[in-house]
């Protein structure tokens, strides 16, 4: 699929999807649950100051299930217990800090934390580009070791799964296709690649280290006669670093004209997570995706 439009247009669910939200106090956050995009699906849980929640609904002519929470620290164990208690299928943070929210859920008695590591993973559709690429971690993970990258690839691997790539094709990104002995990163992804491959050989197809353009285009494949099935029609980019991904995310969006939605894996449920800047479309789409993690196989 190449745009997020088909990723709308499969997607099914024989019952309504709950989406919790911590601290809708929010008007944008409210439209974004209510987008036509994706409001048919959702059965929203909005959990806050429920004075300040019920006026915007009414504002908006929209009507949802309204938890009363005191604070951001009550909003988001509300939140959190309501995933224990099976209440609710996905998180999305409202209008709250991102260190209360995260806190509630990594916390080691209460939390929902379950892969040992959270991480980002951005779905982008790009112009350029004949299919939905994810990337990852530009948000989450500021400099990964070799297992947490296996993570990382985990998570970007469950999500495209999800979506219904059976065997995502991985690049593992470098500023070149060969090892150097004076870059780590180069020399970590062999290593990764050559592990991936002999444990779960089944899971994804992998190559690294791989450069950006050798991984998305085919022409560049061809010419430099780079044999290798990730070689221009990568569906993972997996970066060495946090700033490697979100400088290459904001280049996609901001240069490239790309939509992006992002979301968290490795809680118990999925986690929209945008960011103050994000539109109401990009939301949207963030909660499609989400909206895809969340059903059960």
């Amino acid at each position: 699929m190449k745009k997020f439009e088909e990723l709308l247009a499969n997607f099914s669910s024989e019952k309504k999807i709950r989406i919790g939200v911590v601290c809708a106090n929010d008007k944008v956050t409210i439209q974004s649950v209510f987008n036509e995009k994706v409001r048919a699906f959702l059965d929203p849980v909005l959990i806050g100051e429920a004075a300040t929640i019920i006026t915007l609904l009414g504002e908006l002519g929209e009507t949802a299930t309204v938890v009363e929470a005191a604070s951001e620290e009550e909003c988001a164990a509300i939140g959190v217990q309501m995933v224990k208690n099976r209440e609710i299928d996905f998180l999305m943070k409202g209008h709250i800090q991102t260190r209360t929210f995260l806190k509630a859920v990594v916390n080691k008695e209460d939390g929902i934390a379950k892969s040992g590591l959270l991480s980002h993973v951005a779905l982008n559709e790009i112009p350029a580009y004949h299919k939905l690429l994810l990337t990852t971690d530009g948000g989450m993970v500021l400099a990964p070791s070799k297992e947490e990258k296996k993570i990382l690839i985990d998570h970007g691997v469950q999500v495209m799964n999800k979506i219904g790539i059976a065997k995502p094709k991985v690049g593992l990104l470098a500023a070149a296709e060969n090892v150097n002995p004076k870059v780590a990163s180069t020399i970590e992804a062999e290593e990764l690649m050559k592990e991936i491959q002999a444990e779960t050989p089944d899971k994804c197809f992998i190559d690294g280290p791989i450069s950006l353009d050798l991984s998305l285009s085919p022409v560049v494949a061809e010419l430099k006669h780079y044999n290798s099935p990730v070689a221009g029609d990568a569906d993972i980019v997996v970066g060495p670093d946090i700033t490697t991904m979100n400088v290459l995310g904001k280049s996609l969006t901001i240069l490239a004209g790309a939509k992006m939605a992002g979301i968290i894996m490795g809680a118990a449920v999925p986690i929209v997570m945008t960011s103050r800047g994000s539109t109401e479309e990009e939301k949207a789409y963030s909660i499609l995706v989400a909206m895809y993690c969340s059903k059960e196989d």
